[in-house]
């Protein structure tokens, strides 16, 4: 789908997801259309846009001149009919209700051309969950885009054509962005299935009292390069937005040990969004702004080279990525080449793997225990151990998820590598 060809870009839901799924599609030259219901949103989107395209030129992604002609591509639609004639690809970011949902997909597919690709952006709810509410599942898809980062995963239904899928990520191409076709659904897609149980290791050292928050981001960056660590992130992603995420999780009574962390991770966090400490837009979170701790020369310093914090954030991470590839929901170079896209970083997990030892990896898990879910234990050894039975044991004798000395995720076209 390119700019100028295929009609224009619907998004709807002006919340900050919309508005920025906007911006980035004006910026790569298509015109956008953002609808809402509710008026007073819709009012509010130029002054989204505005601010999130300052964050990106603050940032050195755009300058001020695209932002500029970017903004002048984007209307604002209150008339669903109107919002839809003539657009080539709809994506949906309103908030999570499936009921709310699955009624709105049904009425976009009453008004959208025949041929318009209709996606969800949800980050929650899964596409079967979605897709039977449209009578065409050959156009319906996931695109989920992440907040500050430009990877795109794309999820397709049961019925979602060979050619939707090809429109999908042809469009991300334009956008300048990584697609990663999953294999099948999952929940929490890829990046987020994995930074999830990060960002949930983090705060259960500091709330037992094993490391503080300091210390944590410290074992963190220095495990994988980052120029911040969990707390930081979660004041880049939002304090308010990681508490709601944990209070709209539904119970698990049948496993007591997941709503105890739940109400945990809540009482932690209460205190912090209680305050206004809403993160890096507010000035402060767990840090304050615009010269956080974890930005010093020095921050590092005082840190070992490992730490019961450095343990259990690597395992968390390791483990779920493991999980991800073993429930072949995507390869591990696609797991590494979406951690890549989305943090900036330079190694992906199964890269973190092979620099441990396979063999050292395996004490690990055991050391911390099943941080991917106890009952998903034996898939993640059995990964571990099926490679070392092949004598790929890692980065020291040359082979491990990757080929020594010159290992793919270490190419420049690592990230434009095949995805399906």
């Amino acid at each position: 789908m390119k700019p100028h060809g295929e009609g224009h870009v619907c998004f709807i839901g002006g919340g900050t997801m919309g508005c920025y799924n906007a911006l980035l599609a004006a910026l790569a030259g298509y015109d956008a259309v953002v609808y809402d219901i509710a008026w007073d949103s819709l009012l509010e989107v130029p002054q989204r846009v505005s601010e999130i395209a300052g964050e990106m030129a603050i940032a050195g992604l755009i300058s001020p001149k695209a932002a500029q002609d970017a903004s002048s591509r984007i209307a604002i639609q209150k008339d669903l009919k109107a919002a839809l004639y003539g657009a080539g690809l709809v994506s949906e970011s309103i908030f999570e209700n499936l009921a709310v949902k699955r009624e709105l997909f049904a009425e976009l597919e009453r008004y959208a051309a025949s041929d318009t690709i209709l996606t969800t952006n949800s980050s929650s709810l899964l596409v079967s969950d979605i897709e039977d509410a449209v009578i065409d599942g050959s156009r319906f898809a996931a695109l989920h885009s992440h907040l500050g980062a430009m990877l795109f995963d794309i999820v397709p239904g049961p019925r979602t054509s060979p050619a939707t899928l090809s429109r999908l990520q042809d469009y991300v191409q334009h956008l300048g962005g990584v697609s990663l076709v999953l294999k099948k659904e999952n929940k929490g897609y890829v990046f987020n299935a994995m930074i999830g149980p990060v960002l949930a290791a983090a705060m259960l050292q500091v709330i037992d009292g094993a490391a503080s928050i300091e210390e944590v981001d410290r074992a963190w960056m220095k495990r994988t390069g980052s120029p911040m660590g969990p707390f930081g992130m979660m004041d880049l992603f939002g304090t308010r937005l990681i508490y709601d995420s944990w209070k709209n999780r539904p119970a698990m009574p049948e496993q007591p040990l997941m709503d105890l962390m739940k109400r945990k991770v809540l009482s932690f966090l209460a205190p912090v969004v209680g305050t206004g400490r809403f993160g890096m837009r507010s000035g402060r979170g767990f840090y304050t702004y615009p010269d956080p701790a974890y930005a010093a020369p020095d921050f590092l310093q005082a840190h070992p080279e490992t730490s019961l914090a450095d343990y259990a954030l690597t395992s968390a991470w390791t483990q779920n990525a493991v999980l991800i590839a073993t429930n072949d929901v995507a390869r591990p170079h696609d797991v590494d080449r979406a951690w890549i896209a989305a943090t900036r970083q330079a190694k992906g997990p199964f890269a973190i793997l092979d620099e441990i030892g396979l063999e050292r990896a395996l004490t690990l898990f055991h050391v911390t225990g099943p941080l991917a879910g106890p009952e998903n234990a034996g898939k993640v050894h059995k990964c571990l151990i099926d490679q070392l039975a092949q004598g790929r044991s890692g980065l020291q004798v040359g082979k491990g998820f990757y080929e020594y000395p010159d290992p793919a995720y270490a190419a420049v076209t690592f990230l434009s590598g095949s995805v399906i």
